[in-house]
């Protein structure tokens, strides 16, 4: 072969290996750019599907520091009786109620302005959906979607029954009924009932995936628009 021939031979072999290793890294850097993209980002929130503990409903109740803003506990987190997760005036627990707790809040240090967070866990998905529905009650045109789903499924009642600055929030995640109460000057305001929820659910499924409950309601509470 002459030195000619071997040398454009070379060269074409070089070219073809240059432009395969081109074309494979030009391919591939998007799809591990885009695997980066799913590792780096924040995991789907996960129903709550575990038997939790009375412990851990106890520290998914905020505390202090971690309501939101001018809202600081008022006494103990409490355990709570069965009827209480039910609807209202009920003396039975509801179907497959396992056990609950709740804790009581007071603005700026006063009890004129009060707030409620209850917990309450079931066997099933199912009869949590059905206290869900239940407790929320049937004020539909009172109700309004938050502005983030949260759980499973959610709904907020501005002024329910006769009052007139009240919002209670309701939320099912798996087997847990989350109900949040804000009485007093917060009807046009549904803003700190959905971050209290969003934020109490969140130190559930923090504490199922054994982590520490560090989710706060203020970091969840979203400006309303002017």
């Amino acid at each position: 072969m002459s030195r000619v021939r071997l040398a454009l031979l070379t060269t074409l072999v070089g070219t073809a290996a240059l432009t395969a290793c081109s074309s494979g890294g030009g391919s591939s850097a998007p799809s591990s750019a885009s695997d980066g993209n799913k590792h780096l980002s924040s995991p789907a929130p996960k129903p709550i599907t575990k038997e939790l503990s009375q412990a851990a409903i106890t520290q998914s109740l905020p505390g202090y520091g971690e309501m939101t803003r001018g809202w600081s506990p008022h006494g103990d987190k409490k355990v709570i009786k069965g009827e209480y997760c039910n609807v209202r005036d009920a003396e039975s627990a509801p179907k497959g109620w396992i056990r609950g707790g709740d804790a009581s809040y007071e603005y700026n240090g006063s009890t004129r302005n009060m707030s409620y967070v209850d917990i309450c866990l079931f066997d099933t998905a199912e009869n949590a959906h059905t206290s869900y529905v239940a407790r929320k009650g049937t004020e539909t045109a009172k109700e309004q979607s938050p502005t983030a789903p949260v759980g499973d499924e959610s709904t907020l009642v501005v002024n329910p029954g006769a009052s007139e600055d009240s919002v209670y929030g309701y939320s099912r995640s798996g087997r847990v009924v989350v109900r949040v109460r804000v009485e007093g000057g917060t009807g046009d305001d549904p803003s700190g009932a959905q971050a209290t929820l969003a934020a109490t659910l969140k130190r559930l499924q923090q504490l199922q995936d054994g982590r520490p409950a560090t989710a706060r309601a203020v970091d969840e509470q979203v400006v309303p628009a002017p």
